[in-house]
């Protein structure tokens, strides 16, 4: 990852950017077709706002990567759309906009936003299935939720939110460990020693 592009940055720049309210907490869901892919998880998203909103009012929702459709789906908290964005620099300036990346990928081969979320050392909330195992390190850089629950996902997403020094240290810890596993030294380190292996052999 460009980790000097996917970085943290200023919160409050972040939401007066793009539009977004600062006294609450926003969580992020980010599919190109969250309606039409099933994979994407959004039904079980849907769910937890419904069960977050019982429990807590100030949150609300943003989405991006999907066009505003028609027929707003419904959900008990408000809705925020900043559609498909095409600049890295922009992507980086959401995730910091926001408190907590919510990916609820039924399959995933790698976790892209995952991955760029927590660079931007912003928690994220998955499920503890395929590739986003890899990905997000449980009660560290975020939590894994047990798939494919709507309940577990409600109770990753309070975890993190509820307590602020936790969500500080799970801050920090993610972009440290995006540091440390996806700069592009690691990497290329990496690559590099595969190569000398085969080359060796």
């Amino acid at each position: 990852l460009p980790l000097d592009i996917y970085k943290p940055k200023s919160k409050t720049r972040a939401r007066k950017y793009f539009g977004l309210p600062h006294k609450v907490r926003l969580l992020l869901f980010g599919s190109l077709s969250f309606y039409s892919d099933n994979t994407k998880g959004w039904d079980l998203f849907n769910e937890s706002i419904k069960k977050i909103a019982k429990k807590d009012s100030k949150f609300e929702v943003v989405i991006f990567g999907s066009p505003k459709p028609i027929n707003l789906p419904k959900l008990k908290l408000p809705l925020h759309f900043v559609g498909r964005l095409f600049d890295d620099e922009l992507i980086a300036l959401l995730y910091s906009a926001v408190d907590v990346v919510v990916v609820t990928s039924k399959i995933e081969s790698f976790g892209q936003i995952a991955s760029e979320a927590q660079s931007c050392g912003t928690p994220v909330v998955a499920f503890n299935s395929t590739g986003l195992k890899d990905i997000v390190k449980h009660k560290e850089t975020g939590y894994l939720a047990k798939p494919y629950s709507s309940e577990s996902l409600t109770e990753g997403i309070m975890w993190i939110l509820k307590n602020k020094e936790r969500k500080i240290k799970i801050s920090k810890n993610a972009r440290k460990r995006a540091i440390s596993i996806w700069s592009n030294d690691v990497i290329s380190k990496k690559y590099k020693n595969i190569y000398k292996n085969i080359l060796d052999k």
